[in-house]
């Protein structure tokens, strides 16, 4: 559920490009470039508190690995996604037909934006909630997996040569949908059995089809695995 502004213009800065404002707006500054700086640090502040209190005999170098996947490009995008925020930037028209709607790198911009918007308007605590409930899945599995991040890709790959097996190999099978709006198919083959997933880019259909492989050939498994598979 989005936050309610009692500030609307907070909420039209957070969602304007830079080219929109130099192309339709008389000022070119109304965008969202400096609610993304502070939306970036509280971003960061709110997962480095989360850890600290969760895992309490974690050290700092595992925090600030799961504390980088938690604020990736690739997580932020998918919360935008998630609140729908993808539908309502505002793009200049170059910007919209060359696929700017879709980018990852726009849409964890506009997070980082939205989220200093709801702070400027309601308080940490509203901004806390936002970005609690957007990044709640990744949260859970971190939780669920006592402290390992959810790089699906990266996991499956480190169990399988654990055991000895090939690594999996990964192929695009279907593009669908307009230039701006595209869908991925990819199929993932981990010995005998495939596996599908979809996105709005190559790399995010790989990890939901990493995502499926896993919970399928891992399962229940990965909540006493004693190795953690940290991104980067």
């Amino acid at each position: 559920m989005r936050y309610k502004f009692k500030n609307k213009e907070l909420l039209e800065r957070a969602l304007t490009h830079t080219s929109y404002a130099y192309e339709r707006l008389k000022d070119g500054k109304f965008n969202y470039e400096r609610l993304e700086f502070l939306g970036d640090s509280i971003i960061n502040f709110v997962i480095s508190k989360w850890l600290y209190n969760n895992f309490p005999e974690m050290d700092e170098g595992n925090m600030s690995k799961i504390k980088a996947a938690l604020a990736s490009k690739e997580v932020l995008a998918e919360a935008s996604r998630k609140l729908g925020l993808d539908d309502m930037i505002r793009l200049s028209k170059g910007e919209e037909k060359s696929g700017g709607r879709s980018r990852n790198s726009i849409l964890s911009d506009v997070f980082e934006a939205y989220v200093a918007a709801v702070f400027l308007d309601g308080g940490l605590e509203a901004a806390e909630s936002v970005i609690l409930e957007a990044l709640k899945e990744k949260m859970e599995m971190v939780s669920q997996t006592r402290g390992m991040p959810f790089d699906y890709r990266s996991a499956l790959q480190e169990y399988l040569m654990k055991l000895g097996l090939p690594v999996p190999q990964y192929e695009v099978i279907e593009e669908r949908g307009p230039q701006h709006r595209k869908r991925f198919t990819v199929k993932v083959c981990v010995g005998n059995k495939e596996f599908l997933g979809e996105g709005n880019s190559k790399k995010e259909a790989m990890y939901s089809a990493a995502k499926a492989a896993w919970e399928s050939i891992v399962g229940k498994e990965k909540e006493i695995i004693k190795d953690k598979f940290f991104l980067g």
